[in-house]
């Protein structure tokens, strides 16, 4: 009984050997060359990564593409969705259809994660922090202030302004301007 189960167990392997040599005879004939198989790749894309900590704020990127947002014709936005950044009075979330797209806003993926500070501490230190966007093909440059997170990676657009900051800047979507943080003294709007 023991020999015949031992038989048994034998030809399947046999049987098995053979599959995979069949297997690899006919990865061999093809044409289409084997991707290399890395074990740890699947578990590597799966497993997330640690955030970037700063030492300090700073500047998610000191140029890029531009996007505009805000104001109550805004429809990519839901109507009561809340601006990431505690920009109202007392550290209220305002409603980002509730911006004037005449006045002069911004937002960039700010990086949440700094040392010694929450996330929530570093929230405000950004709300309302100006910043400088120059425009680099006509020279002209407005002072806004950082209300909002985004855009979106997948946009491929670094900062978002208001309509009327986009207007006074003489920018379009997708038009690369300067970034750079400004005097917290100057006022909103072109400067002159």
């Amino acid at each position: 009984m023991k020999e015949a189960k031992a038989g048994s167990k034998k030809k399947a392997a046999q049987k098995s050997a053979t599959k995979t040599t069949s297997t690899e005879t006919k990865k061999i004939a093809s044409s289409e060359p084997e991707s290399p198989v890395q074990p740890n790749a699947a578990a590597a894309a799966s497993t997330p990564q640690p955030p970037v900590v700063d030492q300090e704020p700073r500047l998610p990127a000191p140029h890029g593409k531009l996007g505009v947002f805000g104001g109550p014709k805004d429809r990519g936005i839901k109507p009561d969705d809340k601006l990431a950044l505690p920009t109202g009075p007392h550290g209220v979330y305002e409603r980002i259809r509730s911006l004037n797209p005449k006045s002069f806003y911004c937002s960039m993926r700010w990086n949440y994660h700094v040392e010694h500070l929450t996330p929530e501490e570093v929230k405000r230190w950004w709300a309302n922090k100006k910043l400088l966007v120059t425009n680099p093909k006509k020279g002209g440059a407005v002072v806004v202030r950082a209300v909002d997170y985004g855009p979106h990676e997948k946009t491929g657009l670094d900062i978002s302004i208001s309509p009327g900051a986009a207007e006074a800047l003489g920018v379009e979507v997708g038009d690369e301007v300067d970034i750079a943080l400004a005097n917290p003294r100057s006022p909103l709007g072109p400067v002159s």
